[in-house]
């Protein structure tokens, strides 16, 4: 398929990408790893008049440690989030989420700022970083702005970034007790797909290490966009151990009752529902039993 003739600009710094998205607001698009746009310029969905690159904008491109948090801008890549010793030691669900992502070329030039501007329902580094409470910084040529994930994505392939904004890094807070997390993705066998469920499942103890403090599950592929799941969340926080293992079945139909997963070639409704409330359960009890038993996470 040909690709309709573009600009192309090539910034080399932050400030020069906003300059840029200033003037042409709103023909142009930004391209990082071009995973998602150049296949939408192709199938001729998105026919950009300029495209800006940000491939000599290294300042993007990190992972950082700083006090209680960590920072991941928005350039990094899927292989080597999946590998940083930071984010495995602090986060070790984002790390198993996104070495989901593709196939390893893939993951080799994607990155975490593109994954989620794509704003797919289905975007892997999504629910984990829902779970995690992950928050977003938006930047213009008038300065910064940080929100919430959960507020960044307002529909299917739509995010809260005008034209003229870039989506600058994450922010993710490091746990303050002892923490666990999974991610259960749903995907043809032995095959590079989008995920047809994906569950994220992140819990917290108290102080004591006796009962839930905290318990966030996110999900993907279920919804118009990444979710959360309160209902569920909410009946396992503040239980001990006996307690939330008795309380994960309705825990698990409480996140299917959080879903508005719609039926299409890939899965039916009522499928992705069922898998939803398996996974559940599973990431549920595993997690459970690493946090109060100190076994390992059943792959």
């Amino acid at each position: 398929m040909r690709i309709r003739p573009f600009e192309y600009y090539a910034a080399i710094n932050q400030r020069d990408v906003l300059d840029k998205l200033a003037v042409y607001d709103p023909d142009a698009k930004v391209v990082a790893g071009g995973t998602d746009l150049v296949v939408a310029m192709k199938h001729k969905t998105i026919l950009p008049r300029v495209v800006v690159s940000l491939h000599k904008v290294r300042e993007l491109d990190f992972v950082r440690e700083e006090d209680s948090r960590v920072r991941i801008g928005a350039l990094a890549r899927h292989a080597d989030i999946a590998k940083n010793t930071t984010l495995n030691d602090s986060f070790p669900i984002l790390c198993e989420a996104v070495s989901l992502i593709g196939s390893w070329q893939i993951r080799n030039v994607a990155t975490i700022g593109g994954n989620l501007c794509n704003a797919s329902p289905a975007a892997d580094s999504a629910p984990p970083l829902l779970a995690l409470d992950a928050r977003v910084v938006i930047a213009d040529s008038e300065g910064e702005n940080e929100i919430p994930l959960s507020s960044f994505f307002t529909g299917p392939g739509a995010t809260a970034l005008k034209p003229n904004q870039l989506l600058k890094e994450i922010i993710v807070e490091r746990p303050k007790t002892r923490s666990a997390g999974c991610y259960l993705k749903l995907m043809r066998r032995k095959a590079v797909d989008l995920s047809l469920v994906g569950v994220a499942f992140q819990a917290e103890t108290d102080q004591a290490g006796e009962k839930l403090h905290r318990v966030a599950i996110g999900l993907g592929g279920v919804a118009p966009t990444p979710i959360r799941a309160p209902e569920a969340e909410a009946r396992l926080t503040g239980l001990s151990y006996e307690e939330a293992i008795k309380d994960i079945p309705e825990a698990a139909r409480a996140a299917v009752e959080a879903t508005s997963p719609i039926t299409d070639i890939r899965a039916l409704a009522d499928y992705r529902r069922t898998i939803v409330e398996i996974y559940v359960r599973r990431a549920a009890k595993e997690i459970l039993n690493t946090l109060f038993n100190g076994e390992g996470i059943q792959k």
